[in-house]
């Protein structure tokens, strides 16, 4: 049993090999959304909702950004489409724009910010393409 365990344990490390900044910084917005949602019990549910289900995906895009196919997968669409470089930088923007209008527009009030808290998953999503991107830019 033992034996078997730890032969599995080898196989997923071996198909686990990259561990970068996103992998760590996916972590962490995951438990502070989490910590957030646990921490303040008198948000509105639909808001305690939104964030857990964001620090889900967080936890989810973690794991998934440890395996070779999350780099490769993004390298293919890449050379695919290679004019669709400008589309991380606009969703970005947009995002920040968003984010940052929503939690004026409502007087930097708690569940404004929050709101825009849990769509930093987005951004860094699209931060992790850009710098792929470029990493592959460089090497050729």
């Amino acid at each position: 049993m033992c034996a078997c365990l730890v032969q599995r344990i080898s196989f997923i490390g071996k198909r686990m090999k990259r561990f970068t900044l996103f992998t760590f910084l996916y972590l962490a917005l995951g438990v502070c959304l989490t910590a957030i949602a646990l921490g303040y019990p008198n948000l509105p549910s639909s808001l305690q909702t939104s964030l857990f289900i964001n620090a889900g995906a967080s936890y989810l895009v973690c794991i998934l950004s440890t395996f070779p196919f999350w780099r490769e997968t993004t390298i293919r669409f890449y050379h695919r489409r290679n004019s669709a470089v400008i589309l991380p930088w606009l969703v970005i923007g947009l995002n920040i724009v968003w984010m940052i209008w929503d939690a004026q527009s409502q007087n930097w009030s708690m569940e404004a910010i929050l709101r825009a808290f849990s769509r930093l998953l987005v951004v860094l999503l699209f931060a992790e393409i850009i710098v792929i991107t470029w990493q592959v830019n460089s090497e050729h």
